[in-house]
């Protein structure tokens, strides 16, 4: 694909799940959950320093090269099904820092501390690297 890219000098936008292709290609990330974009940054930035809780949860659910015994940790909960109509933050449910904030209302996509190459639609962010446990 750099090849390729390289030779026609345009874009790629890939879809994937695959966090590893991800960091090996993309130079900006758009996570989106349910629909909506949740995170917008740089590949460096939104691996080093992710803004929304789906974002830490699916970093922290990625296999580590120095290895770790036993299972991955798992984001709990189910992701909602097409036809439910959602209020409020979409990943509610299944995140651990819900407050009633979060219920009533869609938080918007907004830059996270003045960077304007990093947003977040989180109401807590930008998150405190101190509560947050990114590589259990």
């Amino acid at each position: 694909m750099d090849e390729l890219q390289r030779d026609t000098g345009t874009a790629i936008m890939l879809i994937t799940h695959d966090l590893g292709v991800v960091a090996e290609l993309a130079d900006e990330v758009v996570v989106m959950y349910a629909g909506r974009i949740v995170e917008r940054a740089p590949a460096v930035r939104l691996f080093a320093e992710p803004q929304h809780p789906y974002t830490i949860g699916l970093l922290g659910s990625m296999p580590r090269l120095e290895g770790r015994a036993g299972r991955l940790p798992t984001i709990e909960g189910q992701v909602p099904g097409a036809n439910r109509r959602l209020t409020g933050c979409r990943f509610a449910d299944r995140c651990p820092f819900t407050e009633q904030a979060c219920r009533d209302s869609e938080p918007a996509l907004v830059a996270v501390s003045g960077n304007r190459d990093h947003w977040s639609a989180c109401l807590k962010a930008p998150l405190d690297p101190e509560r947050l446990q990114v590589r259990p």
